[in-house]
């Protein structure tokens, strides 16, 4: 999730639609070398230091790490506080899953209009704009009226599509020698922003006493400081965008590898957003206390981070990826079936979900860089996997709460997520693979 990776002459730039320098070109729906591995496996040190980067490198990265701090702390600052939320705006749970799968449907209805705003204005303005956008819709949710709260999700939501959309291609084009670096710390940046979110919304909110309001508000500021440590790269590293042959786009949505990613998105989303929403409520009904219940949150939250950093260069050291996607997939099956068997047993479970889910995003964003042969073809493959993945893992959060309503307890949700579970796996064996678009 980057920008220009240094100096002209340490890292070559693609701003035109050839693959990348020293790998091979791929077939049109056949099985081919990852044209991204680049020297992530190789032994020699690039020019620009040990990371082949550079000074204006490391800051362009430096950068992309604020921006991806972003594009999850919004959403996730929203659970621990949702029995206040629907208390103060007299919501049930079906409709406070809402919450939570308005951004995720923004993620799946606007990836393609994301897409299209890279291309028509470039990725450096493409993406303050998006911090904008969450600036905006952080201030607008904390007005006093539920109508208020839906449209600043959805403004927030919007501005995280357009981080999560361009940030494979970024990747693609400006660290092209590096993908899994770049792909491993915008990862766990974006973790850690969940993170740190899901464990402060809730001392802000009654320790501090800032209410769930004024913890909201907070949290949102995030997104300011990386508007501002963006801004130097669009003034210093801004350039026009090349036009792209429509045929690549039709050639995208064509593939079958495109839509075997989809449906990994897809479920992989599911579950993360499921246990997002609900897994601090779920707690609670259990008996456990509220500040614990939020812990629980941020530690699921807080263990994607060494998994997000790891897989990616796991990944790109190997030609297929199913078997790494299995071992996700065993991981996500250990921690809902172990919710749903022996609940008391949560913090054990919290564990093997918050590994599972690090790595389940991880290994996504950096299939797309892998899978895809140019930059262009990266961001069209982002935004069309983005697109039809998230409109279907959007419905997740509202499923599980509306199960719950129905049921006596919290056993009908998270059967529902054990199948969820077993399709991901499925899917993993196809979007593995090592073929390219």
């Amino acid at each position: 999730m980057g920008d220009r990776a240094g100096r002209h002459h340490e890292v070559p730039l693609l701003n035109h639609e050839s693959p990348v320098p020293g790998t091979r070109a791929a077939e049109p729906g056949g099985d081919a070398g990852s044209a991204a591995r680049g020297s992530d496996a190789g032994s020699a040190a690039p020019a620009g230091g040990r990371f082949g980067l550079g000074r204006g490198g490391w800051l362009t990265l430096l950068g992309v790490v604020l921006l991806a701090l972003n594009l999850r702390a919004a959403i996730a600052a929203v659970p621990p506080l949702l029995p206040e939320l629907q208390v103060d705006l007299d919501l049930g749970r079906g409709a406070a899953g809402l919450l939570t799968a308005l951004p995720v449907l923004c993620f799946g209805l606007l990836s393609p209009l994301a897409a299209l705003l890279g291309r028509r204005i470039g990725i450096e303005l493409a993406l303050l704009a998006a911090m904008l956008g969450i600036v905006l819709g952080s201030l607008t949710r904390t007005l006093p009226h539920a109508g208020w709260m839906l449209l600043g999700t959805a403004i927030v939501g919007a501005g995280i599509t357009v981080g999560n959309v361009l940030v494979p291609s970024a990747v693609k084009q400006h660290f092209p020698s590096r993908p899994g670096l770049a792909t491993g710390l915008s990862t766990a940046s974006l973790t850690t922003g969940a993170t740190l979110a899901a464990a402060v919304s809730a001392p802000l909110a009654y320790t501090v006493g800032l209410g769930w309001r004024g913890s909201l508000l907070a949290l949102g500021g995030l997104a300011a400081v990386a508007a501002l440590g963006w801004l130097p790269q669009v003034r210093r590293r801004h350039t026009a965008p090349v036009p792209e042959p429509p045929r690549s786009r039709r050639s995208v949505l064509r593939s079958r590898v495109t839509w075997q990613l989809a449906v990994f998105m897809a479920t992989q989303s599911m579950l993360y957003y499921a246990l997002l929403t609900w897994l601090p409520s779920m707690l609670r009904d259990q008996g456990v206390e509220p500040t614990r219940a939020g812990a629980a949150l941020a530690m699921f939250n807080l263990l994607g981070i060494g998994t997000a950093l790891v897989v990616p260069t796991l990944a790109v050291r190997r030609p297929d990826q199913r078997g790494l996607a299995l071992v996700i997939c065993a991981g996500w099956a250990v921690g809902v079936l172990g919710l749903l068997a022996l609940p008391s047993l949560y913090p054990l479970w919290t564990v093997s979900a918050g590994l599972a889910q690090g790595a389940a995003i991880s290994l996504t964003l950096t299939l797309l860089v892998l899978r895809a042969r140019t930059p262009g073809s990266a961001r069209e493959l982002s935004g069309a996997v983005q697109s039809v993945g998230y409109l279907l893992s959007a419905t997740a959060p509202v499923l599980v709460g509306a199960l719950r309503d129905v049921a006596t307890g919290w056993g009908l949700p998270l059967a529902a997520l054990a199948v969820v579970t077993a399709v991901m796996t499925v899917s993993a064996l196809g979007a593995g693979r090592d073929r390219q678009v």
